[in-house]
């Protein structure tokens, strides 16, 4: 394809673009139908009435086409096809008694499927439940009425309130809010004549009236609460005054009363004349704070607000007071001897009633010594033997008695009836206890009683076989107890325990978490039993990262631990523990915990092969340092105990040049040639030396390849591959000649430089570098002398004249080049010579 230019490219893309823009609307109109009218557009209408919803079919050539075949849906539901209304211009549905808030009504191609058109269909409520009061003393007129919107809505109300004047004339008038409530400032409406008022709501886009509310204004009226209440406390009784309400305003109006008191309210009215009203109630509680309130209305009228409060004390029915006397008696010691706790129900020391409370008892119809008790008092605690008892209790006044009750206290061993199948249930905080009558005894009543710590007991009388405590407390363990009364004694008691509502298991206290690299060990410690708090079925623990769902792990309640995993590593994770009982469960506090980046495998694995690679290491470096050791222990040939080798310049001459490298290299590496250009003027012994100048006098040969650096036997080598002409012209300074001296029995060969050839001499050096093997290389003129012969014995003398020879003959002749060659070899054999000679 060829490559487009810019320029090109937007040639093509104008026209694509407009054709896409020109395209658009024919898009959307085929396929969305937005050109499509639907009659009405996004309606508001009644709750509960009917619409008819219009499409017109003639915006759309494919629908007109196919007869006009579609479909109504409301809410993404099918509307039924027998509401369906159709023609050849428009296709119509009828939705009868809407009653959705809001309803979606679209209508469907049958061939595509698509949707050709819709409208949002939005519903109100007519305000409803229109009442209105008239306030006589503040000459107000108030409507309130019920309107269903949405919270957000800002509505506008207005009242209409019409009536007929004394003219026969409609009168009208009207108030507006905000709110569901208007009030008629000093206004009141005509009482004779009939009222009749209308609510309309407004919103920005509807608007409804509600139907009109008929209404008697004297059914309207809210009269003041009555005044003047008094109330006068009777022996069980309570008497209430008022005085009518209004004054002489309704004397021809029935007026209706409550009285309200404790928990009872009574009704009474006032007829057209009564200027007072009285009304008895029926038995109270005596010596007993009583609230009296009252409240009248107008027939039909709204109730008004209730008076003030008044509150009176009721006196005392003596022929109706009990004290209800029971008692508990603790176990006997050794000599039969207990204690028995007495408790009765006092009579309230507000009364003023009574001075007080009388105790005998009696045994064997022997009487003990009176006990004279307060009025606050409502229990008391007396000792006796393992007779039988009867203690005798009396609220007196005076010398009056208004109250007597005994009670019969078993002799210790006694043999009585006992109530059997005893058995109790708690329910929503409630417990029902049940039992069954003890055979072969007539008994006419039980005593039940219940306490929680055994100091305060609640009691009452019952005469059948069950019943229910209520006003409990939650939480707390009941002891209760069933005693049967026949004749005038009591039997043996039954005690059930039983917990009003139990609760969750306790708390769990501690919480340990051991950690691993992909687990983690949770252990807790297990929930003790405490009173009141269901049994734990099992423990479930919760645990998940911070971007993780979370997961659970559920055990038995034996089980004080669970491993968690997989987990992943270097993660941190949060963990709890909850105790399941069937009361409830309890969960522990929340801990958090980060996994280890390795594992306890890893790290044994890692420190046992870091310990073997230590121990190689170890190996290793002392293997290395005893080989060292013996490397460096190897006897090294000195150089200094070298022997000189003297070639003739025709000898040099025979050698063929170096020409194959390697060859040169293995050369180089067996025999070092080098040139001896200087030699020594005069040997003085060991004692005395002369220097000489030697100059070189013949032409270079392949011997003249090699340069010399002055060491302490004689020259150091190097092996040099130029031709013969261009090693000619290398420029060699000539040297002193090595000096040989005998010293203690040995010969030295002595080299000394002047300072011209000291330069030379560095030149020479960094020429040789290129030998690639030189034993010599890192010695340096001057820095040990040649000896000659044998290592710490004395020189042969054949040695010496020889060596003395050699630097005779190059002092008198005309400084030939000389070339010696040094060999490990041939000296390991002078060595020997040496030796044998």
């Amino acid at each position: 394809m060829p490559f487009l230019s810019a320029k090109g490219l937007r040639r093509m893309a104008t026209p694509l673009v407009l054709s896409i823009f020109l395209l658009l609307p024919a898009i959307s109109e085929g396929q969305y139908g937005h050109r499509c009218e639907v009659i009405p557009k996004d309606p508001y209408i009644e709750f509960g009435s009917n619409i008819k919803i219009k499409f017109k079919k003639t915006c759309n050539k494919t629908i007109s086409d196919s007869h006009g075949k579609i479909y109504w849906t409301i809410n993404n539901k099918s509307i039924d096809e027998s509401l369906y209304e159709t023609n050849t211009s428009f296709a119509a549905v009828t939705i009868y008694n809407l009653s959705l808030p809001k309803a979606i009504v679209q209508c469907h191609s049958h061939l595509t499927q698509q949707v050709l058109g819709g409208t949002i269909i939005q519903t109100y409520w007519k305000p409803r439940n229109i009442s209105c009061v008239t306030y006589i003393s503040q000459q107000d007129f108030t409507c309130r009425w019920e309107h269903k919107i949405k919270p957000t809505s800002k509505i506008t109300y207005t009242v209409y309130r019409k009536w007929e004047n004394s003219q026969d004339a409609w009168e009208s008038d009207h108030c507006s809010s905000g709110s569901m409530s208007c009030t008629f400032n000093k206004s009141l409406p005509m009482l004779s004549k009939l009222n009749y008022i209308t609510v309309r709501a407004e919103s920005t886009v509807w608007e409804t009236i509600s139907d009109t509310l008929e209404l008697d204004p004297w059914d309207t009226v809210k009269i003041d609460p009555p005044k003047n209440v008094r109330v006068v406390p009777l022996p069980a009784h309570l008497r209430v005054e008022w005085e009518r309400p209004g004054g002489t305003d309704f004397l021809d109006q029935v007026i209706h009363c409550q009285v309200k008191y404790a928990k009872h309210v009574m009704d009474t009215s006032m007829n057209t004349v009564a200027k007072t009203a009285s009304v008895t109630s029926v038995e109270v509680e005596s010596c007993t704070n009583h609230t009296v309130s009252v409240r009248c209305a107008l027939d039909k009228a709204p109730w008004s607000e209730w008076s003030r409060q008044v509150t009176v004390l009721s006196s005392l029915n003596v022929s109706t007071m009990q004290l209800d006397l029971w008692r508990k008696m603790d176990a006997p010691d050794n000599t039969g001897t207990r204690t028995v706790h007495l408790m009765w129900k006092s009579i309230s020391p507000a009364c003023k009633a009574i001075d007080g409370y009388r105790l005998t008892y009696m045994a064997d119809e022997k009487h003990m010594p009176d006990r004279h008790l307060d009025t606050v008092v409502d229990k008391a605690s007396i000792t006796v033997d393992q007779r039988a008892y009867r203690v005798t209790l009396a609220a007196y006044r005076g010398d009056t008695t208004f109250s007597e009750q005994s009670i019969y206290v078993p002799a210790v061993g006694q043999s009585l009836p006992q109530v059997r199948g005893a058995q109790a249930s708690a329910h929503d905080g409630d417990i029902q206890v049940s039992w069954v009558v003890p055979p072969l005894y007539l008994v006419h009543g039980y005593i039940i009683d219940w306490t929680t710590d055994g100091d305060t007991y609640t009691w009452l009388q019952s005469q059948d076989t069950h019943i229910t405590l209520t006003g409990l407390q939650p939480f707390k363990l009941y002891n209760i107890t069933v005693t049967p009364l026949y004749d005038d004694k009591t039997g043996l008691e039954k005690v059930i325990q039983i917990c009003s509502v139990q609760r969750a298991p306790g708390n769990i206290s501690s919480v340990d978490v051991h950690v691993q690299d992909k687990s983690a060990q949770v252990n807790w410690t297990a929930v003790p039993q405490s009173q009141c708090s269901g049994d734990v079925v099992n423990y479930t623990v919760f645990y998940k990262t911070e971007t993780q769902p979370e997961l659970n792990v559920t055990v038995n309640s034996w089980k004080q631990g669970v491993t968690l995993e997989p987990l992943q590593p270097d993660t941190r994770y949060s963990v709890h523990v909850m105790a399941r009982a069937v009361t409830g469960a309890t969960n522990s506090s929340v801990i958090h915990f980060t996994t280890s980046r390795y594992g306890r495998t890893f790290i044994i694995m890692s420190c046992v092969f870091g310990g073997f690679g230590v121990i190689i290491v170890l190996v290793t470096g002392l293997f290395c340092v005893i080989q060292w050791k013996r490397f460096k222990g190897k006897i090294v040939p000195n150089p200094g105990l070298s022997s000189l080798e003297f070639w003739s310049s025709q000898d040099c001459h025979k050698i063929q040049p170096f020409n194959n490298p390697s060859e040169l290299e293995t050369f180089c590496e067996m025999i070092y040639p080098c040139e001896v250009n200087t030699i020594t003027d005069d040997i003085m012994g060991s004692t005395s030396t002369e220097d000489g100048d030697i100059q070189d006098m013949g032409k270079e040969t392949v011997c003249d390849q090699t340069e010399r650096w002055s060491s302490g036997f004689g020259s150091r080598t190097f092996c040099d591959s130029q031709p013969r002409e261009e090693s000619s012209n290398l420029g060699l300074t000539p040297t002193l000649l090595p000096l040989l001296a005998q010293q203690d029995g040995e010969i030295n060969l002595l080299e000394s430089t002047t300072s011209e050839d000291s330069s030379s001499a560095t030149s020479d050096l960094q020429a040789s570098e290129s030998c690639p093997v030189n034993p010599y290389r890192l010695q340096t003129p001057g820095e040990c002398p040649v000896r000659l012969g044998l290592g710490g014995g004395e020189a042969t003398s054949g040695t010496t004249e020889e060596s003395r020879s050699l630097l005779d003959t190059q002092q008198h002749s005309s400084i030939a080049p000389l070339t010696a060659y040094v060999t490990l070899d041939m000296f390991e054999h002078r060595v020997r010579e040496s030796k044998r000679t």
